[in-house]
């Protein structure tokens, strides 16, 4: 191989290579992709209509109903607030586990009913009994509605288990034996013995996003014009386009949002490529790929793969980066009734070790032309982004 056919090695390029090479490493910061039909529970109230004929059951035996706070209760009905779970809101299908509970007294024993979680798809109602973990009713039959992005329940009827009502009549003295007498008192409590009717009003933390329409994306001129300025040239990987000079719609393929636009992962198909050929044995491509928009943590991560003629720079695929802070949170309106959040204009700086990979471009330029260039720098603005997302 002669000098004239042997590839070409731009002075300088050495050290930007260590450098962009060290920062790619720096990058493996994991996003994990997750995906599910179900929201999470942010609030939600749940109400017990008591059976007005098991009430005087149990009063005829001395037994009184009482609430452990902070549920509440106004006659026959018991409240208790929605402490944690999740639905999905296209079946009714979920959990929701409660705060609160009910203190059940006969003479001098009582025994408390509290972490009460109903589970409509094993239509169970479960619930700490006196220290024990029980089912403590079976759900016979529920329906569903949505209520703007959340989910109201209905159920018709709760039934008292056998292994609740034993372990209820136990712990308030029912099953001891009396003197004189060969067998225990019958107790209050039965199998299948109606306990009443419930409904719960919910609202989600989060909405799971329906794959359709895009996040408009907007790179900062001053930015861009930096890269632009060495050499640098940014293509589109398909699904997404370029509808216009200096705008990028990425295709939303899912993830999640709150309806106050403040937490949450958008996520996004295709990606840019950032390409510098600055001749024979000088060429590279950072792909940016699949941009989520994390409104919990706050951050712009994409999937990061870096080629290059140059061997310490051919790294290949590195995984999921965060790249940059979102500093402007745009503003966000929520639709209830046609459960869509939109986001308008939100704000991203470039990170640290983000902003020194793509300032490796500048210095690899100038070593090789020995003139001097603006540098990218950590808190430079990326751009802004857009977009409306559609929740199931």
């Amino acid at each position: 191989m002669t000098d004239a056919t042997r590839p070409r090695r731009v002075l300088g390029l050495k050290l930007p290579v260590g450098i962009m090479a060290a920062a790619l490493f720096a990058l493996l910061a994991f996003a994990p992709f997750a995906s599910a039909a179900s929201d999470p529970i942010g609030s939600g109230t749940t109400t017990v209509t008591l059976n007005k004929g098991t009430l005087r059951v149990w009063k005829k035996r001395g037994v009184r109903v009482s609430k452990v706070s902070p549920a509440k209760i106004s006659g026959t009905k018991a409240s208790f607030t929605v402490k944690e779970g999740s639905l999905d809101p296209t079946t009714g299908a979920g959990t929701l586990s409660h705060n609160g509970g009910l203190k059940f007294k006969a003479r001098r024993k009582s025994v408390t009913v509290k972490n009460l979680v109903i589970d409509t798809s094993k239509k169970s109602l479960s619930a700490n009994v006196g220290g024990k973990k029980l089912k403590l009713a079976s759900i016979v039959g529920f329906s569903f509605a949505r209520n703007g992005f959340g989910v109201n329940l209905t159920i018709k009827k709760l039934k008292l288990t056998g292994a609740a009502a034993k372990q209820l009549n136990k712990k308030l003295g029912f099953s001891a034996k009396r003197k004189g007498h060969k067998r225990p008192r019958r107790g209050p409590f039965k199998a299948n013995q109606v306990l009443g009717s419930g409904s719960s009003e919910t609202q989600p933390l989060t909405v799971t996003i329906v794959p359709g329409g895009n996040v408009s994306f907007t790179p900062n001129a001053t930015t861009l014009g930096k890269l632009a300025k060495v050499g640098v040239v940014v293509n589109t990987i398909a699904p997404t386009t370029s509808p216009k000079p200096g705008e990028f719609a990425f295709p939303i393929s899912g993830g999640t949002i709150s309806p106050a636009g403040t937490a949450g992962k958008t996520e996004t198909a295709g990606g840019l490529n950032l390409v510098q050929n600055l001749g024979p044995g000088a060429e590279t491509t950072i792909t940016l790929g699949a941009f989520f928009f994390d409104l919990s943590a706050k951050t712009v991560s994409v999937e990061v793969v870096a080629t290059s003629t140059v061997s310490d720079l051919n790294l290949g695929a590195i995984g999921r980066s965060s790249i940059a802070d979102i500093t402007v949170p745009g503003t966000v309106t929520a639709d209830p009734v046609t459960r869509t959040v939109t986001v308008q204009n939100a704000g991203a700086s470039l990170q640290e070790v983000s902003a020194t990979v793509l300032d490796g471009f500048v210095k690899v330029f100038e070593g090789a032309t020995k003139v001097p260039q603006e540098h990218i720098k950590p808190g430079d603005p990326l751009g802004t982004f857009s977009f409306t997302a559609q929740t199931q």
